[in-house]
């Protein structure tokens, strides 16, 4: 849907991609807009990541991806999550002498550059020869490896950050359907019992695939560095890049599902079960069960 307006009184307008026309007056200048509106609805997540490829399978220039990354203070607070990826590398490079490394190794990306471009040149200078080494690569060719690296692992980084980020309200929401199974004029409908019982499993499966395809690849990133090369990270990476689009809309479909419980039921006791089901029929159960199972 295309939301026209939304505020505390009125609501949100929204209409169909293909109602534009109808409302709005295209003409030879801008038809194209009402193309680009109506391919950009079919995807299935706005996050930065998922963004790249869609448009790039839709032939749609972005700019090197200069207007899709992740802003400096969202950067910041993905280190923790980023520990995961960065932690093998740097052990990679400097074993169990790390030296210098350990204090880096815990930050963010840019701490990576940080830990070959240090004031010492003697030093530097052999951080990038071990790095080269373990690639098989130049030493030239190690600031855009850098790069690729910390890039990709971000995305995933960023996706653990959303589904840490979603758990709390996850559970709250399956504690709700629970007890609304438990409601005796909930478990007299027979229909309504398999939809809410239907919804529980879909929420959890897809917290469950997501949640393993972010552990196979931290498991996996750990043994690609047991035997590193360009080419086995460019492999880790088309693969990474094929799970983009598929962890990022199955978690901005539990996202704006999750948003929307929080925002209309507030107070699950307050608000009274027949409120509660009524949104779930009439809202919240859309659009999830075409989220497809995520196998890695």
């Amino acid at each position: 849907m295309v939301e026209l307006f939304a505020g505390t009184h009125t609501g949100s307008g929204q209409i169909a991609p293909t109602d534009l026309p109808g409302i709005f007056e295209f003409d030879s200048r801008n038809q194209r807009d009402v193309q680009l509106v109506k391919i950009l609805s079919q995807l299935s997540s706005y996050d930065v990541y998922s963004l790249r490829v869609e448009m790039r399978r839709l032939g749609i220039e972005i700019d090197e991806h200069r207007h899709l990354r992740l802003s400096e203070p969202k950067v910041r607070e993905l280190a923790p999550q980023m520990r995961a990826f960065t932690r093998p590398l740097v052990a990679a490079v400097y074993g169990g002498n790390q030296q210098g490394g350990n204090q880096q190794s815990g930050q963010n990306i840019k701490d990576l550059f940080a830990l070959f471009m240090e004031p010492d040149a003697e030093a530097a200078r052999r951080n990038l020869n071990r790095l080269a080494g373990k690639l098989q690569i130049p030493v030239t060719a190690i600031p855009k490896f850098l790069e690729d690296y910390g890039d990709v692992y971000l995305s995933l980084a960023y996706y653990q950050w959303c589904l840490d980020d979603n758990m709390a309200r996850v559970s709250e929401f399956l504690a709700s359907l629970g007890e609304l199974r438990r409601e005796s004029s909930v478990r007299q409908d027979r229909a309504l019992m398999e939809i809410l019982k239907e919804l529980d499993a879909k929420l959890r499966g897809i917290i469950y695939d997501v949640s393993n395809i972010l552990e196979m690849f931290r498991l996996r990133t750990a043994d690609m560095w047991v035997d590193m090369s360009a080419a086995s990270f460019h492999e880790m990476e088309d693969m990474i890049i094929g799970y983009q689009t598929k962890v990022g809309g199955a978690l901005c479909a539990v996202t704006v599902k999750m948003d929307a419980w929080a925002r209309r039921i507030p107070n699950r006791r307050a608000c009274g079960p027949g409120r509660q089901v009524e949104f779930i029929l009439s809202d919240l159960r859309h659009g999830l069960q075409e989220i497809r199972d995520l196998h890695c």
